[in-house]
């Protein structure tokens, strides 16, 4: 259950979880798609199988997933067979379908083709941490973080979140970190860098495998290229890649807090403590590090 990226959502300082919380959860437990349904979402168990909790709570932190499902139809293929009935009734009548009649064979090949449609299914996972006052979603997407969002402002009736945001610029403070050639308070430079011209935005430069200590990446962001995602290893216990809008990415835990994972005595939900417990502190620590860097608020 390792999140692998990391976005972070300010919660409200007087909001507290409710006690009903699962319950205010169960009107929109995710539901299994209607032969004519495209599209459906709602909360299943974070631990996962028939587990009947919609949420799981250890220390002070809550985690919640929200599972969609869709079915593949695309407008190529509906559009395809359109056309190809549409022919046969030229074929047929000696005219071609009008607007309105062109309509309805759309209406009929969707409501078709949607009872054989491929599903897809998808979760987003976040956990509320009431200590760190943070919403912390398992995307580095806008638009995944927001489905969730809504759909636990559909169930509590308000949830007033907003981005993380920052004091310091995220980007000047990576540039003069590269510039320098290294990080402060615990981070590290890593090996993969984005930059970017603040003038012409559409000129990138991306390196990986790389010395970033190098004169060659330093001498880019002296002529004004500035950094936009950056590779960073905190404390030598997480490495990940920080971009300038506060979105962690590529999350990965190093040998020292995996040697720490404790033993869950072989239990589904033991060994899913143990791994959320010792995630959620470490986020904790680097939420630390990231607000005495940025100034988060």
């Amino acid at each position: 259950m390792w999140f692998k990226n990391l976005s972070f959502f300010r919660l409200p300082e007087q909001f507290t979880v409710p006690e009903d919380f699962d319950e205010l959860l169960a009107p929109l437990t995710l539901k299994p798609l209607g032969s004519v349904e495209l599209f459906t979402r709602g909360f299943v168990s974070p631990l996962g199988g028939e587990h009947p909790a919609l949420s799981h709570a250890l220390q002070g932190a809550r985690i919640v997933r929200l599972g969609t499902e869709e079915k593949l139809l695309p407008g190529s293929v509906v559009k395809q067979e359109v056309e190809r009935r549409a022919r046969a009734i030229e074929e047929r009548d000696g005219r071609r379908p009008g607007k309105k009649q062109r309509e309805q064979l759309k209406d009929e090949v969707v409501a078709e083709f949607t009872q054989r449609a491929f599903v897809k299914s998808g979760v987003v996972s976040g956990y509320l941490d009431e200590q760190a006052r943070m919403l912390i979603v398992d995307s580095a997407s806008d638009k995944a973080a927001e489905k969730l969002i809504t759909a636990l402002r559909e169930a509590l009736t308000t949830f007033a979140v907003e981005p993380a945001a920052t004091e310091e610029s995220v980007s000047v403070v990576l540039s003069e970190w590269v510039k320098e050639g290294q990080g402060h308070h615990g981070f590290v430079l890593g090996d993969e860098i984005e930059l970017k011209d603040p003038v012409e935005t559409k000129t990138t430069i991306k390196a990986k495998r790389h010395d970033l200590t190098s004169e060659e990446i330093r001498d880019h962001v002296l002529a004004g290229k500035q950094v936009s995602q950056l590779a960073l290893v905190f404390d030598d216990r997480i490495g990940f890649t920080l971009d300038d809008k506060l979105k962690v990415r590529r999350l990965r835990f190093l040998d020292l807090v995996m040697d720490e994972l404790g033993d869950g005595g072989g239990e589904a939900v033991g060994e899913f403590d143990a791994r959320f417990a010792l995630m959620t502190l470490e986020v904790r620590r680097l939420l630390d590090a990231l607000h005495t860097v940025f100034k988060l608020h």
